[in-house]
């Protein structure tokens, strides 16, 4: 009867072959998670801000995006000392610029991201706001400016034009 199996050589040469290969993969592997974090954080500050400015020409009136230091709280509200990466609101903004009034609406709010800075600017530094016909205005009073996300020395630039329109830029940090 002939007996079938690996010998111990030939599994020892196997699992120096897979380590090899494993050893050049993860730090590929981990520069994807960094570059799909990047993406996700970007992509949900490009949300926030589309739905912002959808949402100011639809209704007719300033909607904002403002940073916030606890988005999960009852009443969840602008901060000046927060940082962008600590969260951020969109609210219908009727009353004080920049500021969750009494008679302010809600829409959307989004809770610390998980790593990374967001750089807004001098202009977006406390909030940016969608007037009724869709233009943009910062808490510098201008209206274009540029938010930079930076996470694993990857960066990613959401440059909002004087229009309010928002393209985004990939570069180095």
């Amino acid at each position: 009867m002939k007996r079938r199996g690996f010998t111990l050589v030939e599994l020892l040469v196997v699992l120096a072959v897979g380590s090899i290969l494993l050893a050049i993969a993860v730090p590929g592997y981990a520069f994807m998670v960094n570059a799909n974090r990047l993406a996700a954080v970007s992509n949900d500050l490009v949300t926030a801000l589309h739905l912002a400015r959808s949402e100011a020409i639809k209704r007719g009136t300033r909607v904002t995006v403002c940073k916030t230091g606890d988005a999960m709280a009852v009443s969840p509200a602008c901060s000046t000392t927060a940082n962008w990466q600590d969260g951020w609101l969109v609210f219908v903004d009727g009353g004080t610029r920049g500021v969750i009034d009494s008679d302010d609406t809600l829409l959307w709010t989004r809770a610390q991201i998980a790593a990374g800075t967001i750089d807004p600017g001098s202009n977006f530094s406390r909030f940016v706001s969608y007037l009724a016909s869709g233009v943009s205005q910062g808490s510098g009073n201008f209206a274009n400016g540029t938010l930079r996300i930076c996470l694993a020395s990857n960066q990613r630039d959401i440059i909002i034009n004087n229009t309010g329109r928002i393209r985004l830029e990939s570069v180095v940090c």
